[in-house]
């Protein structure tokens, strides 16, 4: 724990000065000092609370291992055969080397983002002259349901099959600035908590922008400051703060509470204008796709090296072990060889260059027009995950299959027959709409799927159990639990 103190310091004060180190002694008063001056004006804490989506982007964190990379490897979204760099995380060999430095990093960069949020939180509240009340609110709305978030994914990842055992120890929860570790907590102790934040960040953002202008639009509301009221959908409002606690509600095996709170989120898209879904010419526009349907995205993290990683993980220049794609016979399984459903068409291509034969992933690459607003832009919580969780908890299967019908018709898709089997066609969705998004496995785990498709191999399935889904804490965490 106390190393990630030291990095948060450094995160919250290094671009402000660079401070001697030959005097340990001066390290905290100068800290307190450089802390006052960052919160005595608004344009410092703007800075700060802009500070913690920096951190959310990074590429430990949403940036890329808990979207793009190792949550889909361990998904089996992509083929890592035989001698591929990420070989051994595809097989959960977490004790190998390269797979536990990577579940090290993301461990350590999400809790140092947690003290972030914590030391944010803390220090707008001993300032609270400096800006209004809404302000405040809407700013500690924002920075409470980010620490749900990133503590609900790491017990995604970290903690037991919350299906199977919901008692079990799972991670330690921080919603306060602490210097001292905090216990491992029962899973479903967690939840509680988690819950509890995002009810809190509700009451903070119950006059969020977005609710009455949508994500782009300004409002004459905050003094106009175009900080707190434009582009919403690029920060924690209210809706998606909805998304992640039906979500969470979900996940916790709350069907009843996930059902109401996503078909709130689905009544307030039909009575505006602001989600509309995104229509197959905009995803398919030859300069300009937009393969993120971005219409429908209530949250996206702005990732300013995004194309950086397009090239470095799907480029088809890549080599075959350096690649993340997936064999063409498994792609074309999840698409059921339907070019119709444009989630496929812009997004999945046999590239006419690097020699490759099967298809490569363009969801992420650039676009002609650099004005476009969905540019840079991974999606967080949307509008299609509300119509699954509806679908999934509906009480009568007829209505979770209209729920389905009303997602694959906004994809190019013809209606499920009445009597489709729920379960299988919900499984086939999430396969299709979440590639590069990072929600399969978690998927997979939520159910406690027993087989799921292999991605390295042409058939077959690989095993999943305890073994596979739980990530083990890092040593990192569990020497200063001992």
């Amino acid at each position: 724990m106390n190393k990630y103190l030291y990095k948060i310091t450094f995160l919250l004060f290094a671009s402000l000065t660079i401070a001697s180190c030959s005097d340990f002694l001066d390290v905290v008063p100068q800290d307190k000092i450089l802390e006052d001056q960052t919160y005595s004006s608004e344009a410092g804490i703007l800075n700060a609370h802009n500070g913690i989506y920096l951190q959310l982007a990074g590429s430990n964190l949403y940036g890329r291992q808990l979207t793009m990379d190792a949550v889909e490897i361990l998904g089996q979204q992509y083929n890592m055969s035989g001698s591929h760099i990420k070989n051994k995380m595809s097989i959960y060999a977490y004790a190998e080397n390269s797979p536990k430095a990577t579940f090290s990093a993301i461990w350590q960069s999400a809790f140092t983002t947690i003290l972030t949020v914590n030391k944010f939180m803390e220090s707008i509240t001993e300032h609270s002259e400096v800006i209004s009340i809404e302000k405040a609110d809407l700013l500690k709305g924002e920075a409470t349901a980010i620490r749900a978030m990133i503590h609900f994914d790491m017990l995604r990842l970290y903690g037991p099959i919350y299906k199977v055992a919901p008692a079990d120890p799972s991670i330690p929860y921080y919603d306060s600035f602490v210097t001292s570790t905090n216990p491992l907590l029962p899973a479903k102790d967690v939840i509680a908590k988690i819950i509890a934040d995002l009810d809190a960040a509700l009451t903070l953002l119950a006059n969020d922008p977005i609710l009455t202008n949508g994500k782009y639009n300004a409002s004459t509301a905050f003094d106009a400051n175009p900080y707190y009221s434009q582009n919403r959908g690029q920060r924690m409002n209210y809706l998606a703060v909805k998304c992640l606690k039906a979500r969470v509600l979900l996940y916790s095996g709350d069907k009843a509470g996930a059902s109401a709170v996503a078909n709130e989120v689905i009544t307030f898209t039909k009575n505006t204008t602001f989600f509309p879904w995104t229509t197959f010419l905009d995803a398919t526009n030859a300069s300009n796709p937009d393969r993120t349907f971005s219409s429908e995205n209530f949250f996206s993290v702005s990732d300013y090296t995004l194309y950086n990683k397009q090239r470095d993980l799907y480029d088809s220049n890549l080599e075959d072990t350096k690649i993340y794609a997936p064999l063409l016979n498994r792609i074309n399984a999840v698409f059921e060889s339907n070019d119709n459903d444009y989630r496929s068409l812009p997004s999945w291509k046999i590239p006419i260059v690097g020699g490759k034969t099967q298809k490569t992933f363009f969801k992420y690459e650039d676009v002609s027009d650099k004005t476009r607003a969905f540019r840079l832009q991974i999606p967080m919580f949307k509008l299609s995950e509300m119509y699954l969780i509806a679908a999934e908890t509906a009480a009568v299967p007829a209505d979770g299959v209209a729920y389905l019908n009303t997602l694959r018709f906004n994809r190019g898709l013809t209606n499920l027959a009445a009597n489709a089997v729920l379960a299988t066609e919900i499984t086939k969705e999430y396969r299709k709409e979440f590639i590069g998004e990072g929600q399969l496995f978690f998927y997979y785990k939520r159910n406690n799927t027993t087989a799921i498709p292999n991605g390295s191999a042409a058939s077959g399935n690989v095993s999943m159990g305890a073994l596979q889904y739980i990530v083990p804490l890092p040593e990192s965490e569990t020497n200063f639990q001992n």
